[in-house]
């Protein structure tokens, strides 16, 4: 199987997942709502973003093995993927002690971090206390999922995330409807985690079980070189928890409780779309790794420059929804009290282009080795954005949060980041500007105007008309951005796949510009 073809079922699964869980979380939310309340709902949000800084204690080690199991496979080293998985299953079992120790010094600072009262710390410390449990438990397991994304066991993987987002709705629903509260959103998020990495084991065995045989006890060495390995990408982990998943803490800290609920039900959508839209590249990015590893300086030079592009053609087409459609989306969704207003709705859809562009700044070099680097730069542009965040916040509430993140993600971010990529990637430092940034940009000014033309004259239409204009902008920003995207391998299959049931071929050639 070819890495298209890979990365082509990989993204349709991302798809599929994504597609399922954002329609799951549409109907969760409100679901969710009803049965904890707003505020509680919102406290539990911002109680999460702190907890989760201790999963950032196994210092990038899981995120690393894919890229390091993959180039092996690509030498056809198996020695060497046995190595880095038993290493890395070691530094993971370390990490999860570690993170065990920070997950208690954090559940017992958090009542006064975001001012809990008696009667909130007794609804929501117990469930924490178990989420934090069960994820320490499941944290090892992961190193299996981690070979399977190496060696590109796309259909499992896929399959497999799709039972999770079931598994946690199922969960969900039938635990808050026995009255458990907050504790079913806790069970809901560990219990998957756990029977998914017992899977994950299980076919590990069944497909690859050389690599679960004649296991040597890896030393000190090779454990320590798995953190090092780990480092640039731990470090853009805490970069990036600080970046996008610390707004909801910042604003409870200053005791805005009602703006954490009504600034996640307005990033919602956004945040979904976005995620969707990293799928055909993040699919591609072990097969970029297996590239690299076959040393094809040529092909990799065009497939990094193509891929921006994809990246950055299906952020514009994500930001123009948002423009035209969340406001009548949120409002119709949760209620017009849970809107951030219209000025709060522009700088998400400025985020999600500014955050899409600073992933796709971030992923490609650390794949192609400049972990150390990147990550360092993420972690002080994230550091800049708490410090902006909690100044602006306080002066501006919600809107001042998210210029925060303007900032960090568009400015500082691909400042310091701009040169690691240049070295990973060997592209002069104009590249990325005259071949990427400026045709999405001249492509990107009508669409931007259609957007904004649509939310001032759609009003608030009933939610089935919204979602279906929503999707209607996402066809038209697809189609005008196609020029941009059609060259890379997972994207023109699907477009083929699709052109396939349609009466009309309008798809350009694949090397249009």
């Amino acid at each position: 199987m070819s890495r298209t073809t890979r990365a082509t079922i990989g993204a349709v699964f991302g798809y599929v997942r994504f597609g399922t869980a954002i329609v799951v979380g549409l109907w969760l939310v409100p679901f969710t709502l009803r049965h904890v309340g707003a505020a509680r709902y919102g406290l539990w949000l911002a109680s999460g973003e702190l907890l989760a800084y201790a999963a950032l204690a196994d210092l990038g080690v899981l995120a690393t093995v894919p890229w390091l199991i993959a180039e092996a496979d690509g030498k056809g080293d198996r020695a060497r993927m046995r190595a880095v998985l038993t290493a890395g299953g070691s530094a993971a079992i370390l990490s999860a002690a570690v993170c065990a120790l920070i997950s208690f010094v954090l559940w017992l600072l958090l009542p006064s971090v975001v001012r809990m009262g008696p009667g909130e710390r007794d609804a929501v410390l117990g469930p924490l206390l178990v989420l934090a449990l069960i994820g320490v438990v499941a944290h090892p397991l992961r190193v299996f999922q981690s070979v399977l994304e190496g060696v590109q066991d796309v259909r499992f993987t896929g399959a497999l995330s799709l039972f999770s987002v079931a598994m946690n709705a199922l969960i969900t629903v039938v635990l808050l409807k026995r009255g458990l509260g907050l504790y079913a959103l806790a069970l809901a998020n560990a219990v998957p985690a756990v029977l998914i990495g017992l899977w994950n084991l299980v076919r590990v065995g069944s497909i690859a079980p050389d690599l679960l045989r004649h296991w040597e006890k890896p030393g000190w060495a090779a454990i320590r070189s798995m953190f090092v390995q780990g480092m640039g990408t731990s470090a853009a982990g805490w970069g990036w928890r600080l970046i996008s998943a610390s707004d909801g803490l910042v604003l409870a800290s200053l005791g805005n409780r009602t703006a954490v609920a009504a600034l996640a039900c307005t990033n919602k959508l956004a945040q979904a779309l976005v995620q969707l839209s990293w799928v055909p590249c993040d699919s591609g990015l072990v097969g970029l790794a297996h590239l690299a590893g076959e040393q094809r300086g040529p092909r990799l030079h065009d497939a990094i420059v193509v891929m921006v592009r994809v990246y950055m053609a299906l952020a514009g087409s994500v930001a123009c929804i948002v423009i035209a459609m969340n406001p009548a989306f949120v409002t119709r969704w949760v209620g017009p009290e849970l809107f951030a207003g219209g000025l709060a709705n522009i700088l998400i859809a400025i985020l999600v282009v500014t955050m899409t562009f600073g992933h796709a700044l971030a992923v490609v070099p650390s794949v192609l080795g400049q972990r150390l680097q990147i990550g360092t730069a993420t972690l002080a542009c994230g550091l800049i954005h708490v410090a902006l965040a909690f100044g602006l916040g306080f002066r501006l509430g919600v809107v001042g949060v998210l210029i925060a993140g303007v900032i960090s993600h568009g400015i500082v971010f691909a400042a310091l980041a701009w040169r690691p990529f240049t070295r990973a990637t060997g592209m002069h430092e104009t590249a990325l500007f005259t071949d990427v940034l400026w045709p999405w940009g001249l492509r990107m000014i009508p669409l931007v105007a259609i957007a904004f033309a649509l939310e001032q004259f759609a009003g608030v239409p009933r939610l089935p008309y919204t979602i279906g204009m929503g999707g209607a902008i996402a066809v038209l920003g697809m189609w005008y951005m196609r020029p941009l995207y059609l060259a890379f391998g997972p994207v023109r299959a699907l477009y083929d796949r699709l052109l396939y049931w349609l009466p009309l071929r309008l798809a350009p050639r694949a090397d249009a510009t």
